[in-house]
């Protein structure tokens, strides 16, 4: 599979967004669910939720906050690159119900599991 890096944003200090494509996870994923991420040979897996993704495109979105080698190593990635591998969709998808108003706070790295599960809601 080509997981090619289509686009990388510096979100903030440390903290990186990326898109990939992955059509095969973006045409299974659910709100809730995460993916795992390889940037080369020699890194480690990196458990990532995935922050969002479009079905049409065939594309997934990751937010990432470098503090290891193996998130450092995939931040020095650039646009055009291809990942070693990502795996996914894992997990249960968050259980989402017609409810009413709902209102979704988080903060930090965690915020990116927010958007696809107001999205959901």
């Amino acid at each position: 599979m080509n997981f090619t890096i289509l686009d990388k944003k510096e979100l903030a200090s440390s903290v990186s967004l990326m898109e990939i494509k992955a059509p095969l996870i973006a045409q299974k994923a659910q709100a809730g669910q995460f993916v795992v991420v390889i940037a080369d040979e020699k890194s480690e897996r990196i458990p990532l939720t995935l922050a969002d993704w479009n079905r049409d495109l065939g594309t997934i979105k990751i937010i990432f906050q470098q503090v290891g080698y193996s998130t450092q190593k995939l931040a020095s990635l650039k646009i055009k690159d291809k990942l070693f591998g990502v795996l996914g969709p894992l997990g249960n998808p968050t259980e989402l119900e017609k409810i009413g108003t709902v209102i979704c706070i988080g903060g930090g790295v965690g915020i990116a599991e927010i958007f696809p599960v107001a999205r959901g809601f």
